[in-house]
């Protein structure tokens, strides 16, 4: 029960009859009129464009066009109390008072159904958040958090089936520091340890707590050798990892309903089988990369690398696929993830992305149209950066220096309901700025 739409199909049928009838010209479709609310400063109740739309057809202005069109309205229908025309051809249209009464009366009968547009059901995966799992979420992770569970909701609520999804980024280097970050505490807590100063390690407060519950739970009791237990190791942390993740959602008010792992992606050698796929489809091939734009290149070694043809699909250049010790690079694995994604007959896919990750949509795009033939619908939104201020002082967040505001500080101070609010009161394309992280007083 959408007013708007209603009435948009109500007047495109009005006109066709009036076109039957040699009235007037309208070779158009009900979506080419747009039905929304008056200016602020106008009368009515909903305005249209269509004498606007229409002005050309009939060769005439679309004033004169409106003029026509009115009258044509109050005849057929009775529920419209006045109709203003207002520069440059708009129809303002005030409904009766009989008219909302019954509407008003529809509204109650549908009680909690009312609002819901249930024309085209359809089966979403939305992915959001999918903050690498290296410690708990901050005020940075929230927004997209919050945009994605919201926009996820929405869709719920208009009956279609949807998957809130993670993608755990748990495979590389950026894991294997945040593990030997964990066990150099272990190391400190059981041996005394001093820990090391490494730029790449993790020292905040949080990893303390996880090796002290990996110590506890004595599921790994010797820490002597860090290579013959790190695969252990590194399932253990990255459990309590995503328990605190997770806890942190809980906070917001969000529950993702599946989460899927890069590492499983990697080792079902499901990268491999897309690469065969795009091969036979000529969309993968042996070539060199020119240096990046802009930068150095001194240093730059021309290599030949496995390339996907992202160009054929409007990207700006083709892209490596490996890097030169063999392994996958991670858009290698995100294709792969989304040919998962395909294969589980989603009919959109929609990726929340930080700021960082707004030059990454042209390759994943483009992937995932090739991927599924230009079948699967991909829609990347951009959450935009939420700025920092600490004592009304610019303030940059890092884990691995352990300087942060997490979720969880934040929860504390405004309340779930407050924090949801705030990230949502501006378009996710503008920057969130001056958000003060300083403790309430």
């Amino acid at each position: 029960m959408n007013i708007f739409i209603e009435y948009q199909k109500k007047i495109h049928n009005c006109l066709k009859n009036l076109e039957k009838k040699n009235l007037l010209v309208a070779p158009i479709s009900s979506q080419n009129i747009t039905v929304e609310l008056p200016p602020p400063n106008q009368s009515g109740d909903i305005s249209c464009n269509v004498a606007m739309i229409l002005a050309k057809h009939n060769k005439t202005s679309p004033m004169e066009l409106a003029k026509t069109i009115k009258n044509q309205l109050q005849i057929s229908f009775k529920e419209f109390k006045n109709i203003e025309i207002a520069k440059p051809g708009f129809l303002n249209i005030e409904f009766s008072i009989l008219f909302w009464g019954k509407y008003l009366n529809q509204i109650v009968k549908l009680n909690k159904k009312y609002g819901v547009n249930d024309d085209k059901i359809q089966k979403f995966n939305i992915e959001f958040v999918s903050a690498n799992p290296t410690g708990p979420l901050h005020v940075g992770h929230c927004r997209g958090a919050i945009l994605g569970d919201s926009l996820s909701n929405l869709l719920i609520f208009n009956g279609n089936k949807v998957t809130k999804e993670y993608y755990v980024n748990d495979y590389g280097g950026q894991i294997k520091n945040y593990v030997l970050s964990v066990y150099y505490r272990i190391l400190e807590l059981i041996n005394k340890k001093e820990f090391p100063t490494d730029g790449d390690l993790y020292p905040g407060d949080y990893v303390i707590d996880i090796a002290k519950s990996i110590i506890k739970e004595k599921k790994i009791t010797k820490f002597n050798n860090f290579n013959k237990i790190s695969k252990k190791l590194t399932s253990e942390t990255l459990k309590h990892s995503m328990k605190l993740i997770m806890s942190n959602l809980k906070l917001l008010g969000i529950k993702h309903d599946n989460f899927v792992f890069e590492s499983s992606i990697i080792n079902k050698k499901i990268v491999l089988n897309v690469i065969k796929k795009l091969k036979k489809k000529k969309f993968i091939y042996e070539g060199q990369l020119e240096p990046p734009k802009g930068e150095p290149n001194q240093n730059w070694k021309a290599r030949k690398q496995l390339l996907f043809k992202s160009t054929l699909f409007g990207d700006d250049i083709d892209r490596s696929l490996q890097k030169a010790d063999g392994s996958w690079t991670y858009f290698a694995g995100d294709m792969a993830y989304h040919f998962n994604k395909v294969s589980r007959k989603f009919n959109v896919l929609i990726n929340i992305l930080g700021a960082d990750h707004a030059g990454y949509i042209k390759r994943i795009v483009s992937a995932t149209k090739a991927i599924s033939d230009d079948k699967v619908n991909l829609i990347c939104k951009v959450s935009q950066l939420v700025k920092l201020y600490k004592n009304s002082q610019p303030f940059k967040m890092s884990k691995r220096k352990g300087d942060y505001i997490t979720v969880e500080d934040l929860i504390k101070e405004v309340g779930k309901d407050s924090a949801r609010f705030m990230m949502l009161n501006r378009s996710n394309d503008a920057e969130l700025s001056k958000f003060d992280g300083s403790p309430c007083t």
